[in-house]
């Protein structure tokens, strides 16, 4: 197994809170609450990735499902809630995924939302600005020899996958982990990452904390 392979997964936590009562039924209460995102990362062993880096364009939120081609689409478009999309925070800028672990976390943003049950989340990320340094000091990019074999050129749209709606309610704090499982979501090219680059094969997964 190589190194890559023994990576953790990179954790981000949004913190979701209702700061306006109302009145509703018990699935979805009116009002409006505030959805506030941080992101860390657990420790991992490698002997040779010295830099994971990401450009974090934004991460959105929506009531409605989602699975991945959802999550793709319209991740190139900026406008306000297309497809039912609610965008929480833009950071639009490179985060070093290595750089926030051993409990340490970067707060990304917050947004205020309407209360309900949020079934859909999407990690949007820019390839043609991310890149992964290696130890000798070789950087892959999406245009490098040897590459980072991005899923698109420009912006790409990546499903958080939830076992279930997460609830947020008047009046109460929702507060979901979600994982950057970075083990699973590069895969070696041949024998060699120096020689053959990686592919990336985005999965990220999220639980509700107690």
């Amino acid at each position: 197994m190589t190194a890559l392979r023994k990576m953790t997964g990179v954790a981000a936590l949004l913190t979701a809170g209702v700061l306006a009562a109302a009145c509703g039924n018990s699935t979805t209460e009116a009002g409006r609450g505030t959805l506030a995102v941080q992101l860390t990362d657990a420790a991992f062993p490698t002997d040779s990735v010295l830099r994971v880096d990401v450009y974090v364009v934004r991460v959105d939120a929506r009531m409605a499902d989602t699975d991945s081609a959802a999550a793709a689409k319209g991740a190139t478009d900026d406008s306000a809630n297309t497809g039912g999309w609610t965008t929480i925070t833009r950071p639009n800028q490179i985060v070093n995924l290595l750089a926030y672990q051993n409990g340490a976390y970067l707060p990304l943003g917050n947004a205020n939302v309407a209360a309900g049950n949020y079934a859909g989340f999407r990690l949007v990320i820019d390839p043609s600005k991310s890149s992964l340094t290696l130890k000798n000091g070789a950087v892959l990019t999406s245009t490098s020899t040897p590459n980072v074999s991005f899923p698109s050129g420009s912006r790409s749209g990546i499903k958080i996958v939830f076992l279930s709606p997460v609830p947020v309610a008047a009046n109460d704090t929702a507060t979901v982990l979600v994982d950057f499982m970075v083990a699973d979501s590069f895969v070696m090219r041949g024998s060699s990452i120096s020689q053959n680059g990686l592919l990336f094969k985005p999965l990220i997964k999220g639980t509700v904390r107690p």
